[in-house]
């Protein structure tokens, strides 16, 4: 049942970002890859705190760092990676990011797509840039990933409540 009412949350708030779409931007995007942020400094601080978050995660992702990376997430939150089954749990989570960095070594620089906040909610559209590699089994492997990162502010720290991507050889566009 923990798995069901994850998703329910995630989805309501997939959802309700979708709503809060209509409204005025609240985008940061830069087509090279740099996150630019609003003018307004209230909208600007919230987006540079929800864009730290990924930036740490990329860090850590890089260190190959699987207990930094498990506590960017809430304890409800889900990972869905390419052809691999929804991680739900932390467990599952820690897991997954183990098995990963035993198999691959990352040098990733994340291109950003957007750096929206709504309030309570961050949603963060990342991708690699063309030429990017994953050192997979000691060799260089093409990695061409978007990712969607959904936050939630819990108290006073944004965690990571969906991670989500896929891979695609058209990157930063769109």
């Amino acid at each position: 049942m923990r798995y069901s009412n994850s998703i329910s949350k995630v989805a309501a708030a997939v959802f309700g970002l979708v709503a809060l779409t209509v409204g005025p931007s609240t985008r940061a995007v830069e087509p090279q890859g740099a996150p630019v942020f609003a003018s307004d400094p209230q909208l600007a601080a919230q987006q540079r705190q929800v864009y730290d978050v990924v930036h740490r995660y990329e860090t850590l992702l890089n260190a190959g760092d699987t207990a930094g990376i498990m506590a960017m997430f809430a304890p409800d939150s889900v990972a869905e990676w390419n052809n691999r089954p929804t991680f739900a749990t932390p467990q599952e989570r820690k897991a997954a990011y183990d098995a990963l960095f035993k198999e691959a070594k990352f040098s990733t620089v994340f291109g950003y797509a957007s750096v929206d906040a709504y309030g309570d909610t961050g949603v963060v559209r990342t991708f690699h840039h063309k030429g990017a590699t994953v050192v997979e089994g000691g060799k260089d492997v093409v990695d061409l990933n978007r990712e969607v990162f959904v936050l939630r502010r819990i108290g006073d720290e944004w965690k990571i409540v969906l991670y989500i991507f896929n891979t695609d050889p058209v990157q930063g566009e769109g």
